[in-house]
């Protein structure tokens, strides 16, 4: 088999497909299982690139990392890795189905106009998605960030099981819910888990407060209902930084933490980010490994951290 590196024509989109060019060098077809929502990873090959879906993105920290959409279809996609003496290995994500929660929620009074908004509130809620729509892929190529992220505050308690949930308002309103909610008290600081730069920062209908952050590598930050927002669309940011405080602005019924990742565009659980990622799903492992690791993250919560002096 050929040793010659891959050159960009080695790399080519089709039905979200890799296709291999034949002086391509391939490792032996590795699986690894990962859940609707879920990330895998693929370590100890000093990678440089990834590729899933017929993208091809940068690798953090010489590992490869591939994120299933909470929608994704069930069942083997095909992944690459591009080491740093520019081989390409091939190997297969299995995404397993995922039954999420379903949440009955009722909003009385003035949030009652979050469940049948008028013509004005749904035009400006339209407008919003339109200005969210395009960020929500990342436009920074290169990581600026490291796994585990940082915790969003000084304090992180136990979430509740939300990530997913299917949610419906007043009996007739659904909606997923992409992020995940934390019991943090209102006027409590918020922070960046990572380095990056604002995409957003803006009082909108639905998530209220709300700050955006693209982090590089196709990774964005969204945190919603904050009572008040310390940045603005365009600025820099580090880990650790002061974003904004947790509020309950916007379709909340109550002060809480809301925090959500997009990773390549897609809908992963934020609590996986923030714990170790030796516990994400690897595809050294052996198929009881992966489902274990799946199990054990149904609590999805990340290890006791201190980050108070980020």
């Amino acid at each position: 088999m050929s040793t010659q590196h891959h050159s960009a024509a080695a790399f080519l989109i089709g039905a979200g497909m890799l296709l291999v060019a034949p002086t391509t060098v391939m490792a032996q077809s590795s699986v690894v299982s990962v859940q609707q929502g879920g990330v895998a990873r693929w370590a100890g090959k000093a990678a440089s690139e990834c590729g899933i879906y017929g993208e091809r993105y940068a690798a953090v920290d010489a590992v490869c990392y591939y994120p299933a959409d909470i929608r994704t279809t069930p069942g083997a996609h095909e992944i690459a890795l591009w080491d740093q003496d520019g081989k390409q290995h091939i190997g297969t994500l299995r995404v397993l189905k995922t039954e999420f929660p379903k949440v009955e929620m009722e909003l009385e009074g003035e949030a009652a106009r979050f469940v049948e908004p008028s013509a004005e509130d749904a035009a400006r809620a339209a407008k919003e998605r339109e200005d969210v729509v395009g960020i929500l892929d990342g436009t920074i190529k290169e990581p600026g960030f490291s796994l585990p992220l940082a915790a969003p505050t000084a304090s992180l308690p136990k979430s509740e099981d939300d990530f997913g949930s299917e949610r419906t308002f007043n009996g007739t309103q659904k909606s997923t819910h992409s992020g995940r909610d934390y019991p943090v008290g209102a006027g409590n600081t918020l922070k960046a888990v990572a380095d990056g730069t604002v995409v957003l920062a803006a009082d909108h209908f639905y998530t209220g407060n709300a700050v955006y952050i693209d982090h590089g590598a196709g990774l964005v930050s969204m945190n919603f209902h904050l009572e008040s927002i310390a940045v603005k669309t365009g600025d820099q940011v580090k880990r650790g930084d002061t974003i904004g405080k947790v509020g309950a602005t916007g379709r909340a019924t109550g002060p809480h933490l809301h925090i959500g990742m997009r990773w390549h565009g897609k809908r992963i659980d934020p609590a996986l980010l923030l714990a170790s990622p030796s516990a994400l799903p690897q595809v050294s492992d052996s198929t009881q490994e992966a489902l274990e690791k799946i199990e054990k993250a149904k609590a999805r919560e990340p290890e006791e951290t201190d980050d108070t002096t980020d």
